[in-house]
């Protein structure tokens, strides 16, 4: 099974905390019992947010739901009692062989969510779960364990997408995730926007309208309530229930890029933090995750290693808890504070876990998983930016802490990593680059690849092709693809090549949009740089 690394503070007092709050550990005394006995049938199906599973281990994974009878109302239509929930896992998806099944413990300090998190399974196979209760029983879901720790892998498949701003557009790239049969999905974040009710976005009606009465998350009872909106969408539903999710979270899970612990309102931290807090609880009551993830107030441990067998290995980074704040107010502008050498995206822990997981890998191929855009880019030629005789940067990015990624490069170098492939969204756009030795030089051999994700919703309908683009493609030659479609990115990988298919909607307007493949890049072991498929 997997070990994460990174565990400090985690004693055992602590983790029995966790297994109870997450359902883990059945509550014995007699005033549980009581409150357990007293909590009457459920009048309507409680699992109207579906099932999912995560973090898979090669011996195991996570299976979550939350009981949510009126998942828009209070408390999601529960009353302040626990519930017990039994959960099964089968090896065919009848459900006939019952190879695990137990009882959890739905409470409502987590929203009468739940979290088990199975083990003793076999590597590299398809399980299939369901949760029930007396008088309901939940959708059955499709999970997949690891590959078995140093395993030879023949290929792994699986999807990197995000930022799903639910009023801008229908889910239909997760429709068609759903269909792909694929090991994992990497959800790189903004699976929630904090933002409030609108009808409109520049004087367009948007596809689909929050109630009125959803105002701007703040508190948890708010969170949980826009976490529950999103998870009512039947294709969301049917992605998870499709395989498991790896998930992170960017910016709009607490607030449009906030940095470490302050927002781009300069709010005190004291205050900020207590926001952050909310969010970061109602994050984990609705992702399949484990107890490691389990938020501690305003912290919360999100960076963890994965491997699938000698394939891959995979870094699920944090790049908004431990970063330095935007330099010179954050947008896209010059900004000589950027390169200053103190400046994080990561943070020193962070930083020293990630050297000391390269420096012991032996995978092919080496995964960063993270949020925002690794590679340098000059935006100039951009119609809404003002003309420059500099570059550009975007510094919500890496390139807003410059330091930060030549440093992450060095590591790569010093632990002798030669197939680099870095997972990025955040932009709404659908991105390929390549990584350089030098970023000053174009003809600095290439290190290593980006396949930064579009989003599956936000910014709405979109386009193939900016009237800017020969512009962009000459300040910018390690830039390879530059879309503005709807989308997610399907990767197909070996121990000799990956392959990353551009999948895009047509429209998101509409329900019936229509999935197709814009461009596909190979990327050879051994062998960095992006060429056509």
């Amino acid at each position: 099974m997997i070990r994460f690394r990174h565990m400090a503070g985690l004693d055992r007092r602590s983790l029995l905390r966790g297994a109870l709050q997450t359902g883990l550990v059945t509550l014995g005394t007699p005033l549980a019992r009581t409150a357990l006995a007293q909590a009457p049938p459920l009048k309507s199906n409680p699992f109207t947010l579906g099932v999912a599973s995560g973090d898979p281990s090669p011996d195991g994974f996570v299976i979550w739901t939350r009981l949510a009878p009126e998942p828009l109302q209070p408390r999601g239509g529960m009353i302040a009692l626990p519930r017990e929930v039994s959960w099964e896992v089968a090896t065919d998806p009848a459900m006939t062989t019952i190879v695990q099944s137990g009882i959890a413990i739905a409470r409502i300090e987590l929203a009468h969510s739940v979290h088990v998190e199975i083990e003793g399974l076999a590597p590299a196979r398809d399980y299939f779960y369901r949760f029930r209760l007396p008088e309901a029983e939940s959708p059955i879901g499709r999970a997949r364990t690891f590959p078995a720790a140093g395993a030879d892998v023949a290929q792994m498949r699986f999807a990197s997408a995000g930022c799903q701003e639910w009023d801008r557009g229908f889910y239909t790239a997760w429709r068609a995730i759903a269909q792909d049969h694929l090991d994992f999905v990497f959800h790189y974040g903004d699976y929630i926007y904090e933002n409030a009710y609108a009808a409109e976005s520049k004087g367009v009606a948007l596809p689909r309208t929050m109630p009125k009465q959803f105002a701007t998350c703040y508190t948890l009872p708010e969170y949980r309530q826009r976490y529950a909106l999103y998870k009512t969408d039947p294709d969301l539903q049917a992605a998870h229930a499709a395989c498991p999710f790896l998930p992170s979270f960017d910016d709009h899970e607490v607030m449009d890029n906030w940095a470490g612990d302050r927002d781009k309102r300069d709010t005190p931290p004291e205050a900020f933090l207590f926001r952050r807090a909310a969010a970061f609880q109602a994050w984990y009551e609705h992702m399949p995750v484990r107890r490691a993830q389990l938020p501690r107030g305003p912290d919360i441990l999100a960076f963890r290693r994965l491997a699938f067998g000698r394939l891959a290995d995979i870094a699920v980074l944090d790049t908004r808890q431990y970063r330095s704040k935007q330099p010179c107010g954050d947008g896209i502008k010059a900004c000589p504070e950027a390169d200053e050498p103190s400046r994080t995206m990561m943070g020193a822990q962070q930083e020293r876990w990630f050297a000391e997981g390269l420096r012991g890998s032996r995978a092919t191929w080496q995964v960063l998983a993270q949020q925002v855009m690794f590679a340098p880019l000059d935006w100039r030629s951009f119609p809404w930016l003002p003309s420059s005789d500099v570059p550009l940067r975007s510094l919500d990015k890496w390139d807003g802490a410059s330091a930060a990624r030549d440093r992450v490069m060095q590591m790569l170098r010093e632990a002798g990593i030669t197939n680099t492939v870095v997972l990025t969204g955040d932009l709404h756009k659908g991105v390929a680059l390549e990584l350089k030795q030098d970023w000053r030089d174009p003809a600095s051999p290439c290190v290593g690849v980006e396949f930064l994700a579009t989003s599956i919703s936000s910014d709405g309908d979109g386009f193939a092709r900016y009237d800017n683009e020969p512009t962009l493609f000459a300040n910018n030659p390690h830039l390879k693809f530059f879309s503005n479609q709807r989308g997610y990115i399907r990767h197909v990988v070996t121990p000799a090549r990956w392959q990353a298919d551009y999948r895009v909607v047509d429209r998101i307007s509409v329900a019936d949009g229509t999935v197709s493949t814009a461009k596909s890049f190979v990327t050879l072991a051994g062998k960095p740089g992006l060429a056509d498929a």
